[in-house]
């Protein structure tokens, strides 16, 4: 019975993200190639560690940097518990970058990340975006991460990016 009920709350997180993946667990899991930099797990297309900016560095000068390819180096504050498929970086109190797992031309997640990386250090490459959540787009992303908003929100500007690749950092 208690293996039943497990197995119910899994699929019902796994549900919460709407899409399931194409990918089979060998593509989004981290890449074990030669190529990946020592001390890191690697998952979309590969990066390297080089060159990467401070996730404070570019919220300090945005208008610098959106609209243009960046590599940012930060701490994960959240993830999507249900699937893996968005991650913020915070840069301070109230400035975050929130990084959405590419999709492909189906809409399925060309790779996830793993749910339990909240504190670990990543780099991420891709084109800085600002963008507007609506409403339902904060209330959908709250249910991933296991909250629940209030009914007085009201759309919000925020930075976005679609990486290319991730690092993540070994513990």
């Amino acid at each position: 019975m208690k293996r039943l009920v497990v197995l119910s709350l899994t699929l019902l997180l796994m549900a919460a993200c709407q899409t399931e993946t194409a990918s089979t667990s060998e593509e989004t899991a981290a890449t074990e190639t030669p190529s990946v930099p020592v001390g890191y797990a690697a998952y979309g297309e590969t990066i390297t560690p080089d060159d990467a900016l401070a996730v404070e560095s570019v919220v300090a000068e945005v208008e610098a940097y959106v609209g243009k390819e960046v590599k940012i180096e930060g701490t994960v504050a959240e993830v999507c518990q249900a699937m893996g498929c968005w991650m913020i970086l915070r840069a301070g109190d109230e400035q975050t970058i929130r990084l959405n797992v590419p999709r492909n031309e189906e809409g399925n997640y060309v790779y996830t990340v793993p749910t339990d990386i909240s504190g670990r250090t990543v780099i991420v490459e891709g084109t800085l975006e600002e963008a507007t959540l609506s409403v339902e787009e904060q209330q959908h992303l709250a249910e991933d991460a296991g909250e629940t908003l209030g009914d007085d929100i009201e759309p919000v500007r925020e930075l976005q990016m679609i990486p290319r690749g991730v690092l993540v950092a070994q513990s």
